[in-house]
């Protein structure tokens, strides 16, 4: 009977799908990022969840849903210095660097604007994604320095033609101050803002050899690892270090930039 009670203080993942209208991708999400716990009771092959913890998702979600319909949320270039100054308040709070470094990164802008985005509702910043399009045969250069990394401006290459590139991720983060649900929701609309930028570089011909990221924060190395990033041997013994082979991938967004590269060339050549 014990067991029987036990297993009423558990959703099956049907039952959690149905609660919060997500789908199969959308709880594995949650489980990834560590939002949800999965257990497999003993005996059993399917794992549950824990009513508690989706029911408190449930009116996260509910609340999170109702706010954002009065503010739309907008992924978008680092256009301003007063827009990164606000990026780098937030880069402070997070990392505690950045706050005296807006204008080297505005150099950075001025070389290839698409080296950051923010995301913004109608009155303020939420967070931002520092990606650097470094010129080929500069990756190895960062992923060799110490804590604070510093991109020299000289190493960004611009988009004015086409090139070829390697990118590093240099920093992503949420601003302070939101629950779990919204710090998840607002670091995928980031990480989903960049997905597409990426694969609109192969509209522009720009030819991507490699994605390198540094990280030694939970959240960081868990969106690595979902992300689809192989973990390499570091460089530097603080950070560790994770890379995607462009040429050899085959995770989706990624197979996505190598099609409409591929459209561009056949248009091109």
């Amino acid at each position: 009977m014990a067991k029987k009670r036990e297993l009423t203080d558990f959703y099956t993942a049907a039952r959690t799908k149905e609660i919060l209208g997500i789908t199969d991708g959308m709880l594995y999400n949650y489980v990834n990022n560590g939002t949800l716990e999965r257990i497999i009771p003993p005996g059993k092959k399917q794992g549950v969840y824990r009513k508690n913890e989706v029911d408190q998702l449930a009116r996260e979600l509910q609340a999170f849903i109702i706010h954002r319909k009065n503010k739309a949320t907008k992924f978008m270039r680092v256009t301003t210095e007063e827009e990164m100054k606000e990026c780098m308040e937030i880069s402070q709070a997070l990392f505690g660097v950045g706050r005296e470094t807006v204008k080297e990164r505005m150099k950075i802008v001025e070389r290839n604007p698409d080296a950051y985005h923010l995301i913004r509702d109608e009155d303020q910043i939420i967070g931002y994604v520092a990606m650097m399009p470094l010129k080929a045969g500069k990756l190895e250069k960062v992923l060799k320095q110490t804590i604070p990394v510093k991109i020299d401006p000289a190493d960004i290459e611009s988009f004015n033609q086409p090139t070829t590139i390697d990118l590093y991720l240099h920093a992503i983060g949420v601003k302070p101050g939101f629950s779990l649900t919204e710090k998840h929701t607002y670091g995928a609309k980031l990480v989903s803002g960049l997905m597409s930028v990426i694969v609109e570089m192969g509209s522009k011909g720009i030819e991507v050899g490699a994605i390198a990221a540094r990280s030694n924060m939970p959240d960081g190395i868990r969106l690595m690892k979902h992300a689809g990033f192989t973990e390499i041997e570091p460089l530097t013994p603080e950070r560790r270090t994770f890379i995607i082979d462009v040429k050899e991938s085959g995770i989706p967004f990624i197979l996505q930039y190598k099609k409409a590269y591929s459209d561009w060339k056949e248009k091109h050549q």
